[in-house]
């Protein structure tokens, strides 16, 4: 059904769509001029709808762009409404859609920017064109025609049995070809043998559960500079009660709800994910905030992405780990303190870079166990979204993934054997350019 999604396809649109953070003010300068086209002329509703789904994902809240949350917010429907029954959002989408073909279909407009609406999706596409690849317009079927019960049959002629003999046989070795090539392409496309921490992730008999981080959390901590313990966190105790904020403030505060998800979260999901399902296991996601201290007293496998500040869940794994991030409060940065140094390391790892800059980041990848619990844990933490991001591209990256631990004297193959890796990332411009591991510790904890 249009519009409904799966999570992994959700993750993928979001990630494509946060990608087009860095040229938000042209595309803002584009939309403007799509709204005010023929294409949209005389249609107040689609044009509000594509402005409120551009720009809801502009700013990052994809959680706004959902039928039930475009129900209410735009079309004044009930909370509770039956999506099912009221099909305002499928057919304004719809008729977006149509109207944004149109609009790139006229070769005159010759823009190098171009928004879409993918059919099932609310979540807009953003696409920068380059000279040597001109526009092609995105051709949206809605529905199928509806062929009758029966057709007319022609009589059969002389000339006509061996046309349909010929074309039946050629169809017969169509179908041969396409068995042949999809057994082929199936062998080549096998899975490869899982290794650590994967092989203990993916377990037929376990779930694992991605947690995205909170960002919403990490700006409150900055605005009011406090920092949230976990048990405030987990109580839903978001801001303490000795602070005095401004009412202004508090309206400011009430709009960060926790409902939003990292661009580089919902990359590395995405990629979790497929990881996964090539070993036909599913991975499930949940926002941090959504999350409660129960919910980790289970047998499952949790990866959670972030850093402390972000995502207070990891927290509960503190006491397991050599290298700890720590916020600094003069520095205004999370730093790395290591608390198990061993030769040719130091006891503190201070980034040069903040988010969208250039320098040094650091980030942490540890495969631990979930206390109390049979089940682990991996800790995908950085001093930046650029560090989490390098973090991820290792830890899903099988064949450098077993390189490195190998080099650090752990059998990739082997029995689960945690670990914890401290990675020196090179960040230029709010992008990992490269990373090194300069710290891997085997924990015995």
């Amino acid at each position: 059904m249009a519009g409904r999604t799966s999570q992994v396809d959700q993750a993928a649109a979001i990630s494509r769509a946060a990608q087009a953070g860095p040229q938000a003010a042209a595309f803002r300068e584009h939309l403007v001029e799509v709204i005010g086209s023929p294409a949209f002329k005389g249609s107040r509703r689609s044009q509000e709808f594509l402005q409120h789904i551009v720009e809801s994902a502009l700013k990052g809240h994809f959680d706004e762009l959902k039928e039930r949350a475009l129900g209410v917010e735009l079309f004044g429907r009930p909370a509770a409404y039956d999506t099912g029954d009221d099909a305002i959002v499928r057919v304004t989408a719809s008729d977006v859609r149509r109207r944004l073909h149109h609009y790139y279909a006229d070769a005159a407009n010759g823009d190098r920017l171009q928004i879409t609406l993918p059919a099932g999706s609310y979540i807009p596409e953003f696409r920068q064109l380059t000279q040597e690849t001109p526009a092609i317009p995105e051709v949206v079927v809605e529905s199928a025609a509806i062929l009758p019960d029966t057709l007319p049959v022609a009589p059969a002629t002389r000339l006509g049995l061996p046309i349909v003999v010929s074309f039946a046989a050629g169809a017969l070795c169509l179908l041969l070809f396409l068995w042949v090539f999809n057994q082929r392409d199936s062998q080549e496309s096998l899975p490869p043998k899982l290794i650590e921490p994967w092989s203990a992730m993916f377990q037929p008999n376990r779930e694992t559960r991605i947690v995205y981080c909170d960002p919403d959390i990490s700006r409150i901590q900055g605005l009011l500079s406090f920092h949230i313990s976990l048990s405030d966190y987990a109580n839903h105790q978001y801001i303490p009660p000795t602070l005095q904020v401004a009412p202004e403030m508090q309206r400011a505060l009430r709009t960060m709800r926790g409902v939003n998800v990292a661009a580089v979260d919902a990359a590395i999901g995405l990629s979790v994910s497929e990881l996964g399902l090539k070993n036909s296991h599913v991975v499930k996601t949940h926002l941090a905030r959504g999350l409660q201290l129960i919910d980790f007293k289970t047998e499952d496998n949790f990866v959670l992405l972030g850093s402390p500040r972000s995502n207070p869940w990891f927290a509960l794994f503190d006491d397991e780990l050599d290298f700890r991030f720590e916020y600094d409060e003069t520095l205004k940065t999370e730093i790395v303190h290591n608390t198990n140094v061993q030769s040719g390391e130091t006891a503190r790892y201070v980034p040069t870079a903040q988010g969208w800059d250039t320098g040094q980041a650091y980030a942490v990848i540890a495969f631990v166990a979930n206390p109390g619990q049979t089940g682990h844990a991996l800790l995908l933490a950085g001093s930046n979204a650029e560090a989490t991001e390098a973090a991820g591209k290792l830890i899903v990256n099988v064949d450098l993934l077993s390189k490195m631990l190998k080099q650090h004297g752990i059998d990739p193959q082997g029995r689960p054997q945690h670990f914890e890796a401290l990675l020196k990332v090179a960040t230029m411009a709010g992008t990992s350019n490269t990373f090194e591991v300069i710290a891997c510790h085997k924990l015995r904890r």
